[in-house]
């Protein structure tokens, strides 16, 4: 039996906020692109306003960090959205860690789907990955010119066989998950928490982060791009960096990729 995916709808989106959004003033929506995140920093380079949010049916050159493909046929939830905080760019890795923060809850509230986030840009439901995030910006040395932040969630699109480690939400739990609103509960989400982190930093995020950080106190090893760290799995600090616990003393991370030990 074949599962008709429901069309996505931009005024789903919009109808659902009680009051103005400011994140989300604007929906582009496609039905085939490159990339979502290709497509938002053309914008952002064309002088796009904050709150421009571009959404696709389904992408043919979508991209995780580091360039990774992203597997995003037509059934998932693949969207990008421009933010100009003004902020110091190093903090702006952070958006990574609120972006998940924001679906973790969206997920939660709306659905009753307990997920964890995998430091620093995934969603795992029981170790499958069933979101990725990904963070690229514009600064100079002080200051942020733009962030264009990409959001990709396993729904009902079809997974590979070369891809063990993803899940689909529709397939797990068998629940009616319209992208379009889906997408409104994140927005709502982010939002707030989106602001309070323009006005007072990520501090006040850590204790709820570390609630839903995957492999606490764990043996983890983390690859920065220079070198492997092995450890345990402290939890994020209030700079949002990550705290392994290693045989040589306390180690802060603020990228890399992050697996279990063995």
């Amino acid at each position: 039996m074949i599962k008709i995916v429901p069309a996505f709808k931009a005024e789903n989106v919009l109808k659902k906020f009680l009051r103005p959004v400011g994140i989300c003033k604007k929906i582009l929506h496609f039905k085939k692109i490159g990339s979502t995140q290709t497509k938002i920093k053309n914008f952002a380079q064309k002088g796009f306003p904050e709150g421009t949010v571009v959404i696709a049916d389904e992408q043919s050159a979508s991209y995780g960090r580091m360039q990774r493909k992203w597997f995003s046929p037509a059934g998932g939830l693949w969207f990008s959205m421009l933010l100009k905080p003004k902020i110091y760019p190093d903090a702006a890795s952070n958006l990574s860690l609120l972006t998940a923060l924001a679906l973790n809850a969206a997920l939660e509230k709306d659905y009753g789907i307990k997920t964890k986030i995998k430091w620093p840009n995934d969603i795992l439901f029981e170790d499958k990955i069933i979101a990725g995030i990904i963070i690229e910006m514009s600064a100079e040395q002080d200051i942020v010119n733009w962030v264009a932040a990409g959001v990709g969630v396993n729904i009902d699109n079809i997974l590979p066989d070369t891809l063990p480690e993803a899940a689909a939400l529709g397939k797990i739990f068998k629940k009616n998950i319209r992208r379009d609103e889906l997408l409104a509960s994140f927005l709502i989400e982010f939002n707030k928490i989106y602001n309070t982190f323009c006005k007072f930093g990520f501090g006040g995020f850590c204790e709820e982060y570390n609630k839903n950080h995957a492999f606490m106190n764990e043996s983890v090893i983390i690859d920065g791009g220079f070198g492997i760290i092995k450890g345990i799995n402290k939890g994020i600090g209030e700079d949002g960096k990550i705290i392994i616990e290693t045989e040589k003393g306390i180690e802060k991370i603020i990228s890399g990729t992050l697996r279990r030990s063995g």
